[in-house]
């Protein structure tokens, strides 16, 4: 449990996959949320700590299920052979760490994007100088290679944020709290990303 809290720690606001030999693992609060949000089987490990799982051959689609659904997600694997660990020690620890990390707007893999839709991650702040009367937004593609930058007047933010219907929205905190930009990139469908 040190390790996926460490996990945890690291990659505030992700859900942690935590690799334990043929599943990956949720526990506490993101246990909590995959059986809410996607249906996922909640179990207690040691009677207590709120648990679900998928099977590792199962990650690519519980990956976009979770995704679909706005969630960003840490993958934690493990990185030596339980057989390994033992050597040093019939209570050794299997060493584990983040190797991926997956967003909405940072997709590649096929089998978890749209092909009939872009898969737009974009930052949005105040336009140049950090005059309140225009945004600055900029939208990449990362499976394509497609990118778009521009400047608009502040009142047209809701109908550029709808046009672009981005996957991720990376924003200020400060930026996200006025006004309702937050509303707009919700109706856009877009997950948000606080920086």
């Amino acid at each position: 449990m040190q390790q996926y809290h460490d996990a945890k720690t690291q990659y505030p606001g992700m859900l942690v996959l935590f690799r334990n030999g043929e599943f990956y693992e949720l526990f506490e609060d993101d246990a909590v949320l995959a059986h809410r949000v996607i249906g996922l089987t909640l179990t207690k490990r040691d009677g207590t700590i709120p648990m679900a799982g998928v099977p590792v051959v199962k990650l690519e689609h519980y990956l976009g299920l979770l995704l679909r659904a706005g969630h960003r997600v840490a993958v934690c694997e493990q990185l030596e052979d339980p057989a390994e660990a033992r050597k040093r020690g019939s209570k050794a620890v299997v060493r584990r760490d983040v190797v991926r990390l997956v967003t909405p707007g940072t997709l590649t893999e096929d089998s978890l994007l749209d092909a009939k839709a872009r898969n737009y991650l974009t930052a949005v702040c105040r336009g140049a100088k950090g005059a309140v009367g225009t945004i600055a937004l900029a939208s990449l593609d990362i499976s394509t290679g497609e990118f778009e930058v521009g400047e608009i007047a502040a009142g047209d933010f809701p109908g550029e944020i709808v046009r672009l219907s981005p996957k991720e929205v990376l924003a200020a905190d400060t930026f996200l709290a006025e006004g309702d930009q937050g509303k707009w990139i919700e109706i856009a469908g877009a997950a948000t990303t606080p920086v």
